[in-house]
């Protein structure tokens, strides 16, 4: 019993890890209808540059979340820029998008090994003082990620639900010509997407590796698949989806490994990715499913 319920609190730490991640990732595919392969090079990103916050500005772990948040945020308007928006406008395929996506994502994680090798890092200042909530126990830092969490998608709610701007995302979601021949900047919505969709990268890369002690340049691409699993599973394109969606892949993920050992787990995230594809294809919270380019 009593390593079932640290499976559990596991479970809830890399839900809301997966949260993070999961949300960032199908905002951005639901919106600007590209499926962005480089997230998890993404993820990995984030982490770095938090760790290069703390080593070179000498910033707190918070100061550099936030940091690293914001510098990917950049980065992910500038991948848009650079690389999406020219080939959505010589109309290519959604296949060959994603193809330029995962090369983005090779891109980034050679920078990384450029720069730092092919070797383990680490942040400093995670809290690490336990704390008991009911039968869990958790360290201060994953109870800070868990909060983080919470507020992130209460954020992302409050954007899309009461705010001019999340009902712009939400009509380039439904019918992105109908929205630019209502009057949206739909280029400026698409930028300020892909800003929020690094931004979450950013945090939960920061997570990611707080909660795995050291990390390296595979961190987020290990990681990516069960980003994947949650998105799809939670619904294609709709962020509450993919809260759900994550919920529920991190806990059965953790709670696996109380039957089988913890490297396989992840195997747990693609039999969900796999039974989501087969029986429920529309997932949790059932969307448009659309996964073309629109030109």
């Amino acid at each position: 019993m009593d390593i079932f319920i640290s499976a559990l609190g596991f479970g809830v730490v890399t839900a809301s890890i997966l949260a993070l991640a999961a949300v960032g990732f199908t905002l951005q595919a639901g919106i600007t209808n590209v499926v962005n392969l480089a997230y998890g090079s993404m993820l990995t990103t984030g982490a770095f540059l938090a760790y290069v916050a703390q080593q070179r500005l000498q910033l707190n772990i918070w100061e550099a979340m936030a940091f690293a948040a914001v510098v990917l945020g950049i980065i992910s308007v500038l991948i848009n820029r650079l690389f999406v928006i020219p080939f959505v406008r010589r109309g290519v395929t959604h296949f060959n998008m994603m193809l330029v996506t995962f090369s983005v994502g090779i891109i980034l994680e050679y920078i990384i090994v450029a720069v730092y090798g092919q070797t383990f890092y680490s942040l400093s200042g995670v809290p690490q003082n336990s704390i008991t909530v009911g039968q869990l126990l958790f360290t201060g830092g994953q109870i800070a990620i868990i909060v983080l969490a919470l507020l992130a998608m209460l954020t992302v709610h409050t954007l899309l639900q009461y705010t001019k701007l999340g009902k712009a995302m939400r009509a380039m979601a439904d019918d992105k010509g109908l929205a630019r021949g209502s009057g949206i900047n739909v280029d400026l919505v698409t930028d300020v997407t892909w800003f929020l969709s690094g931004m979450l990268a950013g945090v939960a890369g920061v997570a990611l590796g707080m909660d795995s002690g050291s990390f390296s340049e595979i961190l987020g691409n290990n990681f990516l698949l069960v980003v994947v699993a949650a998105a799809v599973l939670g619904g294609a394109g709709r962020p509450y989806g993919a809260m759900i969606g994550a919920l529920f892949v991190g806990l059965i993920m953790e709670v696996s490994t109380v039957w089988i050992p913890s490297e396989y787990k992840e195997i747990i995230a693609l039999a969900a990715l796999v039974a989501a594809v087969l029986y429920r294809p529309q997932g949790i919270i059932s969307g448009r499913g659309r996964t073309v380019v629109v030109k």
